[in-house]
């Protein structure tokens, strides 16, 4: 790289993640040659950006960014890092980390560098939301002429970026609809944020109206992929799969299709095709700690322990000190190391999970994951007496409106575990009211028969009560046909009630919807009371089980 002065310094009078103009733009460079991270200072500094940190590594950039006051305006990555274990992290795991965990405001300027041998990884990684990629040497011109371009582009979307900052992102969404359709600049970017901004809001109708307009004027992978997503949020995983593999056939490296992949999989309750997929995503970024656990987290399901602990002890050795680490993942990484007889990693998930707690002492979650920790700690130190206290302590918690599906998978995996070392009295009432109010698709039911694997006893239960819970639901839909209408709600409303179902709340709220016109304007005020309080407390807004519990 040619250390090359300029005559005068653009003025970059925009304001970027910072919210600072001009020469207060703040930028973070990494990479592990002294050399390089001089020149591209000086380049940086020569262009009027003043404020330049530089690090050897993502993990230290991680620790960086979480620490600055304010957000980077300009990050500048190496791809590639010298090896120092299998699951280093690299620059595209440092961006798909940032991304994951919404880490990486939409003005920051993300900018990969790398060499020809690792070019296509590097153009693969333009799908996940980096803005631009240099191929080593470059020029401090070709740099300049590079960035100018980004900031400009950044400029033209300034009205969507102050939208996103004024949490509007319907407003912002349809901003950059209308500047794909009136712009000839720029419009590819405004279709990708838009997208994902319809995306992020449910609205899957606009979303899809986005992504065929751009497929219509350039055929751009992540558009496909886009469709996919659609595809498997109106629940037809049937064509998001078909849709995924012609994607994959065409960019076999493009990891952010496997991931959707692997969900659509898992619907389609095809859980050894989800670890094929979810194991090719962490051969690409191995150093990615949402992956990581993902991964490890469905091996511990089908219980393949071994490979589990592999992995979500990875997750924790890289990802200790970063946003994208779940703290269920840790959760799991207690219970892998329990069936492998490894004590050390359930002392190290009880000990990160109580530490977890002192930072957020009011968070019912975390609160709940680290009672789970150590009923696992109890166990491995084989103190029965104790665990079985923690795991009631749990079990008190069953109809809390916070008690979650992840929550209820944890008290079946516990339960099945203490069995086999002394006699649990409760574990078939726990098993029954876990089941009758997580049971919600077929999917999820046959996830928790896979947590209560191990103890055959245990899993017939689960397998018989959500058979039950199905079957009250079909009794009680059955005076429809007679035209009972108000013996239909009343019966499904007292299932509801009993059961805390989200399936079955749903239902009795859209049958009210449907057929409340056959009712008394009196009685119908009073269902839609009771039902309308049970539909905001216990359900889930329509949100998949394999998508993750929002962390702290």
């Amino acid at each position: 790289m040619s250390n090359h002065q300029f005559g005068s310094a653009p003025q970059f009078n925009i304001a970027l993640a910072s919210g600072a103009p001009g020469g207060t733009l703040k930028a973070l460079i990494i990479d592990e040659g002294e050399l390089s991270r001089s020149v591209i200072t000086t380049m940086l500094r020569d262009m009027g950006v003043q404020q330049v940190h530089a690090v050897r590594r993502p993990e230290q950039a991680r620790r960086q960014i979480k620490e600055a006051g304010h957000a980077y305006d300009i990050i500048i990555t190496e791809f590639h890092f010298r090896r120092q274990s299998n699951h280093d992290m690299s620059g595209q795991d440092l961006l798909d980390e940032l991304r994951q965990a919404r880490g990486l405001p939409m003005q920051t300027i993300f900018i990969m560098v790398t060499d020809e041998a690792r070019y296509q990884h590097v153009a693969d990684a333009v799908e996940g939301a980096l803005d631009d990629y240099l191929l080593k040497p470059f020029t401090a011109r070709q740099f300049e002429e590079r960035l100018q371009i980004i900031l400009d582009r950044k400029h033209a979307l300034r009205e969507v970026f102050a939208a996103i900052e004024a949490n509007d992102y319907a407003g912002a969404a349809e901003l950059c609809e209308a500047m794909f359709h009136s712009s000839q600049s720029y419009k590819v970017y405004a279709a990708r944020i838009g997208s994902e901004l319809y995306l992020r809001l449910g609205q899957l109708d606009a979303a899809r109206r986005m992504f065929e307009a751009l497929l219509e004027y350039k055929a751009v992978p992540w558009a496909r992929l886009g469709l996919a997503k659609i595809d498997l949020g109106n629940a037809d995983t049937a064509t998001a799969c078909r849709s995924l593999e012609t994607l994959l056939a065409d960019n076999p490296s493009y990891v952010d299709a496997y991931d959707v992949y692997g969900r659509a999989l898992l619907e389609s309750m095809d859980f050894a095709g989800a670890v094929e997929m979810f194991s090719k995503a962490v051969q690409i970024t191995p150093g990615n700690v949402a992956r990581l656990q993902k991964l490890g987290s469905l091996q511990l399901f089908l219980g393949f322990s071994e490979n589990a602990l592999k992995h979500l002890t990875a997750a924790l050795n890289i990802g200790s000190q970063s946003r994208s680490l779940d703290y269920q993942g840790l959760v799991a990484l207690g219970l892998a190391s329990l069936d492998e007889e490894e004590r050390e990693g359930c002392e190290r998930a009880a000990r990160f999970l109580q530490e977890a707690l002192q930072r957020f002492p009011d968070s019912f979650r975390v609160r709940h994951l680290s009672l789970c920790a150590d009923a696992v700690l109890a166990l491995s130190e084989r103190r029965a007496d104790l665990a079985q206290a923690l795991m009631r302590q749990l079990a008190e918690q069953l109809d809390h409106p916070e008690f979650s599906y992840e929550m209820a998978c944890n008290l079946i995996m516990l339960m099945v575990r203490s069995a086999g070392r002394q006699a649990m009295p409760e574990a078939r009432a726990w098993t029954e009211r876990t089941t009758q109010r997580f049971a919600v698709s077929r999917p999820r039911t046959r996830m928790l028969e896979m947590a209560a694997a191990a103890m055959p006893p245990i899993e017939a239960i689960v397998r018989n009560s959500a058979a039950g819970i199905n079957e009250a639901a079909r009794e009680a839909m059955s005076h429809l046909v007679s035209k009972q209408h108000e013996q239909t709600l009343q019966a499904l409303l007292a299932l509801a009630q009993r059961s805390l179902n989200a399936r079955i709340i749903n239902l009795a709220h859209a049958t009210l919807s449907h057929h409340g016109q056959h009712l008394s304007e009196h009685a119908v005020q009073q269902l839609r009371g009771v039902i309308d309080d049970l539909h905001s407390r216990y359900t889930d807004g329509g949100r998949r089980f394999v998508e993750r519990e929002r962390q702290v």
